[in-house]
C-alpha cells in the first residue's frame, strides 16, 4: 500500500469526537448500518430463540455496551481501609451500569423492547485499568403497545418464555456489589503451618459480612426498579490477604428484576400477545 492509500486507511477509522453522553460514534454507526442493510442477528440459542417467540418476541440485532476504567484499590491520607474498599465496589457498580446504559441505548436505537440472555464481563487491559462489556440480544414485541423503557435480562429466551407464561415479566438486570476489610491479629498465627487444621476467624467474618452487604445491594436496586422481585443469575466471591492481619474481599450478585403481570398458576394464552410492557 501507498503512502496515499495508507492516509485514506487512517481517514476511514478516525473516530469522531464524543463527550461521552449517548451512543458511543462506534455504536451509532452500527445502528446505521443496521437500518441501512435490514440484516438481523441474534446471540440466541436455538432454544433460546424459540423460548423468544413463544413470548411474543423477535430478535432484532445483537447489541453492546463498554466502558474502560482506571479500576484499582485508592489510597490517600486519613482514607481508612473500609472507605477504599467502598470506593473500589463503587467503581465497579459504575462500570457494570454504564456498560448496561450503553446497551440499553443501542437497543433502543434499533427500536427494540428489550434485551435477553446479557452476559457481562470485565477484562484487565493492565495493572489499573480494566474493560467492562455487556452483550445481548435485542429483541421486539409482536404487540402494538411499547414498554416505556427497554427491559434488560440474563436470562435466556426459553427462561424469559417460561417466566412470561407463569405470568411475570422481566423489568432490569440488577446487580449487588460490596467490598469490605477485616483486621484480625489473630490471624498471623491462625493462618501458619503449624496452626492445624483451624477456622479462621477474620476470613468467616470477612465472607459473611461482604456476601450479606451484597445481598442487601442487590434488594435495594431491585427495589429500585419497582419490580416485584428478582431471579438470582450468579454470584461471585474474591479474598485477598492485606498483610498478616488483615483480609479484604469483594462479593457480587447478578439477576433480573422481574415484574407481575398476571395472578394465577399460568397466564392466559392471550396474555402473551398483550404483554403489560408499560410495567416494565
Amino acid at each position: 500500500m501507498d503512502a496515499e492509500g495508507r492516509a485514506e486507511a487512517r481517514e476511514e477509522v478516525r473516530v469522531p469526537d464524543w463527550d461521552g453522553h449517548g451512543l458511543p460514534p462506534v455504536a451509532r454507526a452500527r445502528v446505521d448500518r443496521f437500518a441501512s442493510s435490514g440484516l438481523r442477528t441474534s446471540l440466541l440459542s436455538v432454544p433460546g430463540a424459540v423460548g423468544a417467540e413463544v413470548a411474543g418476541f423477535t430478535p432484532v440485532g445483537e447489541v453492546m455496551g463498554c466502558v474502560v476504567e482506571r479500576l484499582g484499590w485508592t489510597s490517600g491520607f486519613g482514607i481508612t481501609p473500609n472507605q477504599q474498599a467502598a470506593i473500589y465496589a463503587d467503581a465497579l457498580r459504575q462500570g457494570y451500569r454504564v456498560a448496561l446504559d450503553r446497551l440499553r441505548l443501542e437497543a433502543e436505537a434499533i427500536g427494540a423492547d428489550g434485551v435477553l440472555g446479557i452476559t457481562t464481563s470485565v477484562t484487565r487491559l493492565d495493572e489499573t485499568m480494566q474493560e467492562f462489556v455487556a452483550l445481548g440480544s435485542a429483541v421486539r414485541a409482536e404487540t402494538p403497545q411499547r414498554p416505556g423503557r427497554v427491559f434488560t435480562t440474563e436470562l435466556p429466551g426459553q427462561d424469559v418464555g417460561k417466566l412470561m407464561q407463569a405470568g411475570w415479566v422481566p423489568a432490569a438486570v440488577a446487580i449487588g456489589i460490596s467490598a469490605h476489610t477485616t483486621f484480625d491479629y489473630n490471624m498471623q498465627y491462625q493462618t501458619t503451618m503449624w496452626a492445624g487444621n483451624v477456622e479462621v476467624d477474620a476470613h468467616t467474618r470477612l465472607v459473611t459480612e461482604v456476601r450479606a452487604d451484597a445481598r442487601s445491594q442487590f434488594r435495594k436496586t431491585v427495589q429500585t426498579t419497582g419490580a416485584d422481585g428478582a431471579i438470582v443469575s450468579r454470584m461471585s466471591l474474591d479474598t485477598w490477604q492485606l498483610g498478616e492481619v488483615a483480609v479484604a474481599g469483594v462479593a457480587s450478585v447478578f439477576g433480573t428484576a422481574i415484574a407481575r403481570f398476571h395472578v394465577g398458576s399460568s397466564a392466559p394464552t392471550s396474555a402473551l400477545t398483550i404483554l403489560p410492557l408499560n410495567r416494565v
